[in-house]
């Protein structure tokens, strides 16, 4: 039976076209490399090599052998990785960039789904706007990124999206709360907006651009939790996909009120990966159980509708 040890040595010999050279590369004495090329031919019934005094080169035999050694070679290699990513599943980390409109619905069920299914992976999860978001993952800061509207950056690969209409959200006794749907230029009051590191942000404004509108705003903000809880008081109006206040919509401490814009009505959110990052088994197991969790909530939207119950 060959042994890998032979077959390592013969790759080694036939690569340097020397036992002294080989020897050199193996950390192995030259007489004990010779022996393993002699022990092979008696083996194989054939020479595989033609010895020279400056060194020596394959025969026809030991070419047809060392393409034999190559495929062993280039398989245990394989097994290697394959081994590798199973070890990898077992334990490891991803970083998440991710605008902060999912972090109160999408994100928290993925984690929890995803942790106790492999207990052994630590994840990170950051919430930032969704340019900055773009460029960590094109910095490779992080592994993945959720942007807002589609990738804006040519480097970026887009493995996923999900349709996140905005809605108008305001509070159950606001003017507009009995309304089936509204129109940007349509809304007199007051409103508050995310600053402009948001892709929310940037589409109000070109819709208002667009239409040649000034809106009423009354606050700017770095974070869309204190735009939803100033709606929350009746007198102001956000602009949210419907994913960033699910949970306060279905107890109807909050109204969403869909709007009729196209440029608003069909936004969605996009998962982004690097193009020229080598991704981990970690991150592969990240990006299969995001794929299927933003499928499953189209899913769940489409039954449903983005309008939800509206309290009496």
């Amino acid at each position: 039976m060959i042994e890998a040890t032979s077959l390592r040595y013969f790759r080694e010999v036939a690569q340097q076209g020397s036992l002294r050279q080989a020897a050199a590369r193996l950390f192995v004495a030259q007489s004990a490399l010779s022996r393993h090329i002699v022990t092979l031919e008696k083996e194989l019934g054939a020479a595989l090599f033609e010895r020279h005094a400056r060194g020596m080169t394959l025969t026809p035999a030991g070419r047809l052998f060392l393409e034999y050694a190559d495929q062993v070679h280039s398989r245990l290699d394989d097994v290697r990785a394959r081994i590798q990513e199973f070890e990898d599943l077992r334990r490891g980390h991803v970083d998440i960039a991710c605008v902060e409109g999912l972090l109160s619905g999408l994100l928290p069920d993925f984690v929890e789904s995803y942790s106790a299914r492999h207990d052994g992976i630590t994840l990170t999860v950051s919430a930032l706007g969704s340019t900055a978001v773009a460029e960590s993952v094109a910095e490779h800061r992080v592994d993945l990124g959720i942007v807002f509207g589609q990738s804006p950056r040519s480097d970026l690969l887009e493995l996923a999206r999900m349709p996140q209409p905005l809605c108008a959200i305001v509070g159950p006794g606001h003017p507009i709360a009995s309304q089936a749907s509204c129109r940007l230029a349509d809304i007199q009051s007051y409103i508050v907006l995310p600053n402009r590191s948001f892709g929310i942000r940037q589409l109000i404004d070109r819709v208002s651009a667009q239409g040649r509108f000034d809106l009423r705003t009354m606050v700017e903000t770095n974070t869309l939790a204190f735009a939803w809880r100033l709606a929350l008081r009746n007198t102001c109006v956000t602009f949210l996909p419907m994913d960033t206040v699910r949970a306060e919509v279905a107890e109807r401490r909050l109204i969403a009120v869909p709007l009729e814009d196209s440029l608003l009505r069909n936004t969605r959110v996009t998962l982004v990966a690097s193009a020229s990052r080598k991704r981990s088994a970690a991150t592969e197991s990240v990006i299969a159980m995001l794929r299927k969790q933003m499928s499953a909530r189209i899913r769940i939207d489409g039954r449903r509708g983005t309008r939800q119950p509206r309290s009496r």
